[in-house]
């Protein structure tokens, strides 16, 4: 997960940043020196340089948040987070130490830097044993790298803050490929060479059918999770399903109760308007019959007043009625004409008022009248858009 490594001397070759890298890559056979962020490394900024070749293998370092970000968790490989390398021939990628060794050995083992790959990941397949550490020493060795021969120099800068220059030496040239120490000779038969070549095959075809049957083992993992992954999917979709359908059912249900509630608030304002017509219109026939009444009874007021003024008049028959009947029919003349001009002004403003009242009441009862069409016409627009709103219900 860390590496040995400061963590103030690590700078990325891509953007030289220096500070919160995070996810990391560091070359396996380069270590510490080529280094490059997440986002750089994503870009395809891992360009060769004098030591470091294109081909070289690198690992992915991740702090305790990336790490729990990028795998939830997952068991650590011999206290490092698990690896996946890229075929730097194809670009290939997702493989472990062990397939792309494979890989590499079947595809392209006749290209020219695939026995140098096929090397580096020998030792990176069996780091634990002394002799692949020391063939990975003498690796970097031949690579140019010398760790030792690194200067770092620490200057502070500014308070409570420090700046380090990383000062690499050039590469020793000319430096001798160890060997190993060579067994004293001994006479060998040609029984006993052909007898170590067939069990250096058996081996070799050991190892090949353990390297297949573990891939194949990794492959029925993958095709276990796959097939895991795919009953999850069906189940949250068959769930996902049947929680809609029972939404879409409650959403009818409730649709249909406030169509069938509208409906019967509908004919209950309809009943009620029907009754206010009704209402209205007997009203309007008491009030015609109470003003044909009235003006009834005033028109026999009337003659009766009259017939009586007539009588009145006959009666007075005597010689001082007869003397005075000159003046008195001149001033009686005067003020019956006085008196039924009154009379009539009285009727006319009567009969006036009466006319007003009755086209008050007459456009009233017009305006309860256009009102009450007005309302049947909505209500049968309203029966008119239930009738072609209940197939739409009925079979949504």
């Amino acid at each position: 997960m860390s590496s040995n490594f400061p963590a103030l001397q690590l700078r990325c070759l891509g953007c030289l940043s220096q500070e919160g890298l995070g996810r990391r890559y560091e070359c396996c056979l380069c270590g510490p020196e080529v280094t490059y962020c997440g986002p750089c490394f994503d870009e395809g900024r891992n360009s060769p340089t004098l030591n470091h070749m294109y081909y070289h293998p690198m690992k992915a370092i991740y702090s305790q948040p990336d790490f729990d970000l990028f795998f939830h968790g997952e068991i650590q490989e011999n206290g490092e987070a698990p690896q996946s390398y890229k075929c730097p021939f194809c670009d290939e990628m997702g493989f472990t130490g062990e397939e792309l060794q494979v890989h590499v050995t079947v595809k392209h083992g006749e290209h020219t830097d695939g026995p140098a790959l096929l090397a580096i990941l020998e030792v990176i397949n069996q780091p634990e044993t002394g002799e692949g550490k020391a063939v990975l020493a003498s690796v970097r060795k031949l690579s140019g790298e010398d760790i030792k021969a690194t200067e770092i120099r620490c200057q502070e800068k500014s308070r409570g803050g420090l700046s380090y220059e990383v000062i690499l030496a050039e590469p020793a040239p000319n430096v001798a490929v160890p060997k190993r120490p060579v067994t004293p000779g001994k006479n060998v038969s040609v029984e006993e060479i052909e007898q170590k070549l067939k069990a250096a095959e058996e081996r070799r075809i050991s190892l090949e059918a353990k390297k297949m049957a573990d891939i194949s083992n990794k492959l029925a993992k993958v095709e276990e999770a796959t097939r895991k992954k795919d009953e999850i999917t069906n189940e949250f979709i068959t769930q996902t399903k049947e929680q809609l359908e029972s939404k879409m059912e409650q959403h009818v249900e409730k649709r249909e109760a406030i169509i069938s509630d509208m409906k019967e608030k509908l004919k209950i304002h309809a009943q009620e308007i029907e009754k206010t017509r009704e209402t209205l219109e007997q009203q309007k026939a008491n009030e015609q019959k109470a003003i044909e009444e009235k003006l009834k009874i005033a028109q026999s007021l009337r003659d009766e007043n009259i017939k009586k003024m007539l009588d009145r008049l006959k009666e007075h028959n005597t010689i001082k009625i007869a003397e005075i009947k000159s003046q008195n029919d001149q001033l009686e003349c005067q003020k019956l004409e006085e008196k039924a001009r009154l009379y009539e002004n009285k009727l006319f403003a009567a009969e006036l008022k009466r006319e007003q009242e009755l086209q008050k009441k007459i456009e009233k009862v017009q305006k309860l009248e256009r009102r009450a069409e007005l309302v049947r016409q909505n209500k049968a627009q309203a029966q008119d858009v239930d009738g072609q709103q209940s197939p739409i219900a009925s079979s949504g």
